[in-house]
């Protein structure tokens, strides 16, 4: 079986996408794992049919890839309803492991407020941070035990009075808090989530290929210190290589995807800093990551190559490696990457 394993390379918004996309065309038989982090990932491919963000499926959907939620995935019902209702292609399975979380629509309103209240562009607002620390901090629910609950109201209003005890819900946000109707429809959600996926072990299920999508790139990786222009996962190649543990006869290439120059969305520190244009007059406002309140501005700096390929050796844990470089056609710099790299895979900023 051949596995592809997609990273990051940076802060994200690399092109992971585009990556999985391509390399999910060149099969008939493919598996999307997404592999760590949640619904705040934005994954985008240029198709003939327009721009679609993947965030809770495999950005090889379109091409006819199924889908499976590793346990390092937290899944967002809400999210997966949204997105399953409007994708063009459906996958024929949707697999799940048993001990994925999952996110309520309190730990994703907390995040806001609480985003708000520190007048900060660092988070998606997804509740990715909010979801880890009350599963760590409260009993939790598996989402079937949840789905199949004779008192499913009782589990949330225990979820409200967690948040409760910690923030102050401002007057703006307390009709959504305490609405009747979202409550309703979010349970309507996680039974439709629960009905449609699959709980499976993935060393049981059978593909030609298996593609592993990581969420944010390498300089985003968890330092434990719980900052706040981090992620709160592994964004490198460990998840990966602890999942593939029971599949045998797994031939495995680690694609580490970059642009020609850094970019990054909120807050966060980014390393050489620079405008847009002065890196090369052909970067053009990017067409699949606009301004939004929660993420900020979409910021521009200098890729050192070097300083690329030795967190790449560190993550890659020996495993063979690949380097993709998307929006090659607007900075040229191939001739460079070739000087650090055995594989270089080149990609633009047009369709898939």
């Amino acid at each position: 079986m051949n596995v592809n394993i997609v990273i990051g390379s940076n802060y994200g918004d690399e092109g992971k996408g585009t990556v999985v996309a391509s390399l999910s065309k060149k099969s008939g038989n493919v598996l999307n794992v997404l592999t760590n982090g949640g619904a705040q990932r934005g994954h985008s491919i240029l198709t003939k049919d327009g721009n679609i963000t993947n965030q809770h499926f495999g950005s090889g959907t379109y091409y006819g890839a199924d889908s499976f939620y590793s346990r390092y995935f937290i899944l967002n019902p809400m999210q997966f309803v949204k997105e399953y209702d409007s994708l063009i292609v459906k996958p024929n399975n949707i697999y799940r492991d048993k001990d994925c979380r999952w996110s309520t629509p309190y730990d994703m309103i907390a995040n806001h407020i609480t985003e708000e209240q520190l007048d900060r562009t660092a988070s998606c607002r997804m509740g990715i941070w909010n979801t880890i620390k009350r599963y760590q901090e409260t009993n939790p629910m598996t989402l079937d035990e949840f789905a199949a609950s004779e008192d499913p109201i009782k589990f949330l209003d225990g979820v409200k009075a967690y948040y409760e005890k910690n923030i102050t819900i401002p007057s703006s946000w307390k009709d959504i808090w305490n609405s009747p109707i979202m409550m309703v429809h979010f349970i309507n959600d996680c039974r439709y989530m629960s009905s449609v996926t699959k709980v499976s072990d993935l060393s049981m299920l059978s593909y030609d290929d298996m593609i592993f999508e990581n969420g944010q790139g390498l300089l985003l990786c968890d330092t434990g210190k719980d900052t706040y222009d981090t992620t709160p996962s592994n964004t490198g190649i460990l998840y990966s290589l602890e999942l593939l543990k029971n599949i045998k006869s797994a031939d495995i290439t680690a694609h580490y995807v970059t642009r020609p120059y850094l970019t990054r969305h909120g807050d966060g520190n980014i390393m050489n800093f620079q405008d847009r244009q002065s890196l090369s007059s052909f970067v053009s406002e990017d067409r699949t990551n606009h301004y939004n309140n929660g993420q900020g501005d979409f910021r521009y700096g200098g890729l050192d190559i070097e300083d690329l390929k030795n967190r790449i050796i560190a993550d890659s844990r020996g495993i063979k490696f690949e380097i993709d470089v998307t929006h090659c056609d607007e900075m040229d710099r191939i001739n460079e990457f070739k000087k650090y790299f055995n594989v270089v895979n080149t990609y633009d900023s047009a369709l898939v």
